[in-house]
């Protein structure tokens, strides 16, 4: 879920009142939900917040920090690594994120929704594997006591190929299973990347 834009920074205003800058963000999360980053513009931003494109260069200063800052707003570190969960939970809780819902309404918005739309775009690559990095793979490594993030990132390329191939190319037969099904079925499949299959302890924890 898209992290709150009424925080702390709101304080003193009225409720439901939002500053041209939360406009621009949460215009700039629908946009680069639905359209590749290299297709999206200032001027497209600033049209969708109603506001000058001057003021969203004054805001922002350029496009890569608006889509910076529109995946850290609704990056998932908080929710999936709250509580230091278990890898198995954890599995769980980034799955959750692979099952995108209406990318025209901004509650819905998932940070997948953005990767996936711009992962291609040269300008955009480098704020998505560092926002992946940080926000998935060391957090997904450290709930299960790995000392580098190479299987994490194995993997969540296994969640990415998912997501594309899902939300993308949405094959009849596979949006037939049933939803449940289908996450469990990658949640089995991130399990087994992600344990080392050597070790017969592990077999609890997939089953």
């Amino acid at each position: 879920m898209p992290r709150s834009l009424t925080s702390a920074n709101m304080t003193g205003r009225a409720p439901g009142h939002t500053t041209g800058k939360e406009r621009i963000l949460t215009s700039a999360m629908l946009l680069f939900a639905r359209t590749p980053y290299s297709d999206t513009s200032l001027r497209d931003i600033a049209t969708a917040a109603g506001v000058d494109v001057a003021y969203v260069h004054r805001a922002f200063g350029s496009k890569a920090e608006i889509f910076r800052q529109a995946l850290l707003t609704l990056g998932p570190l908080d929710d999936i690594a709250a509580g230091e969960p278990d890898g198995a939970t954890m599995i769980s809780r980034i799955c959750d994120l692979a099952f995108l819902r209406n990318p025209n309404r901004v509650e819905d918005v998932r940070p997948l929704h953005l990767l996936i739309q711009s992962s291609l775009c040269g300008e955009a690559r480098a704020i998505i594997a560092q926002f992946i990095d940080s926000s998935l793979a060391l957090p997904l490594s450290r709930a299960f006591g790995h000392a580098d993030a190479g299987k994490a990132h194995f993997a969540l390329s296994l969640l990415s190929g998912f997501v594309t191939h899902r939300a993308v190319l949405g094959p009849a037969d596979l949006l037939a299973i049933p939803e449940a099904v289908q996450q469990r079925m990658l949640q089995t499949a991130l399990m087994n990347a992600m344990l080392d299959r050597s070790d017969p302890g592990i077999q609890g924890q997939i089953n």
